[in-house]
């Protein structure tokens, strides 16, 4: 205790070197907490989308097979599927652009899109979506929805209010709690209204409109089924495509690696400055107390006394500073999430206690390190050889 003690006497001592030293430290873990944060949202949604699509496989029909109608294309695909091998169910979906002339809702994150789901596909997404307030969607009903919590930021709309698609007026009867996946900013119909919806969106250039037309197919594989080689046999089919989840899991694993790296790397760069103002700090601190290390030496203390005071110097300026970063680092990160969700834009940061913790402990670990060498240079010092120098 004493020791520690002793350590912020001398800190508070040179207040105005102990300030900038600190100010270093603390822009650094700034800089760690923010990008931290922002890798651990990312994280956050890959897994949550992760599991919104576990167990399934999404085959998307052709382009060219919906802009020109082709039905009996669409018809002989989902009789197809249902024949594949380790298949286990098919359920038809309609996923469409929230607005018909395809432009931008005006918000930041995924796209606002129209899902038209029966039940067994919803069903089987429920694990990741939950209700905020209102309720789901009822067998037979029409002319009703449930919208993301995105959306209903956006728009804004919450459960009694209408909404318009396509023309067409929508009473809002739930809002999804928040998700982090394309549900987020989505509004899910009735699947009858979406086939609807979707004879609205194709080209006018369509002479035969689709009375039941879909654009995907959810396809849920047998529990012992290899999902590749049905993936493999999907994709021999006329009209659709699906992709591997694995190799779609894998894909996105590596940009997230290669994002980790970049945002990770950038703020080391900023703790390293912060490293080199502590190693100037106790080297000048070490030049300033030569005398008093000689007399403290003089009188009994030993190397591994003098070694440890320094240490706890430098691990004290590690602490305030990496309190300071990570201080800062949670209002910028709160207020801009706080802005974002507000506007119904996409939450760019995640501060968890790991993210916060590991910054504190590298602060301190970092510190120590950089204050090694002027700390033992000071324990070393002979006492005769310190007790000269003026």
């Amino acid at each position: 205790m004493h020791a520690i003690r002793d350590a912020l006497l001398h800190l508070r001592g040179r207040a105005a070197r102990t300030f900038f030293t600190v100010a270093g430290i603390a822009i650094g873990i700034l800089a760690l907490v923010v990008v931290g944060s922002l890798a651990e949202r990312l994280h956050v949604i890959v897994a949550r989308s992760q599991a919104l699509n576990a167990g399934t496989i999404f085959a998307v029909i052709a382009p060219e097979v919906l802009a020109r109608g082709d039905a009996a294309t669409v018809r002989r695909a989902g009789n197809a599927l249902q024949r594949v091998p380790g298949v286990r169910s098919v359920v038809p979906e309609v996923v469409l652009p929230y607005r018909i002339d395809g432009g931008d809702d005006g918000r930041f994150g995924p796209p606002s899109l129209i899902f038209g789901i029966p039940a067994a596909a919803r069903t089987a997404r429920a694990a990741a979506l939950d209700l905020r307030a209102g309720r789901d969607l009822r067998p037979g009903e029409r002319r009703v929805a449930v919208v993301g919590a995105d959306f209903a930021a956006t728009a804004p709309a919450t459960v009694g209010d209408v909404i318009a698609l396509y023309g067409n007026s929508y009473t809002v009867v739930g809002v999804f709690a928040k998700s982090f996946t394309l549900f987020d900013a989505a509004v899910v119909v009735p699947f009858a209204d979406a086939q609807a919806l979707l004879a609205q969106a194709v080209p006018p250039t369509v002479a035969a409109l689709p009375r039941n037309g879909i654009t995907a197919f959810l396809v849920v594989p047998a529990p012992d089924a290899d999902v590749s080689l049905v993936v493999a046999r999907i994709n021999t089919i006329d009209g659709v495509s699906a992709r591997d989840p694995a190799e779609v899991a894998n894909a996105v694993g590596s940009t997230i690696r290669i994002f980790d790296s970049i945002v990770f790397g950038a703020a080391l760069i900023a703790l390293v400055v912060g490293a080199f103002s502590i190693v100037n700090t106790m080297t000048i601190a070490v030049a300033e107390r030569t005398r008093e290390i000689g007399i403290r030496k003089a009188i009994g203390a030993t190397d591994a006394d003098v070694l440890r005071e320094f240490l706890i110097e430098a691990a004290g300026i590690g602490a305030i500073g990496g309190l300071a970063g990570i201080a800062l680092g949670a209002v910028i990160v709160t207020y801009v999430d706080a802005r974002s969700a507000a506007g119904g834009n996409l939450e760019l940061f995640a501060l968890s206690p790991r993210v916060a913790l590991g910054a504190f402990a590298f602060a301190i670990v970092l510190s120590v390190v950089a204050g090694l060498v002027p700390a033992l240079g000071a324990a070393r010092l002979a006492p005769t050889e310190a007790l000269r120098r003026t």
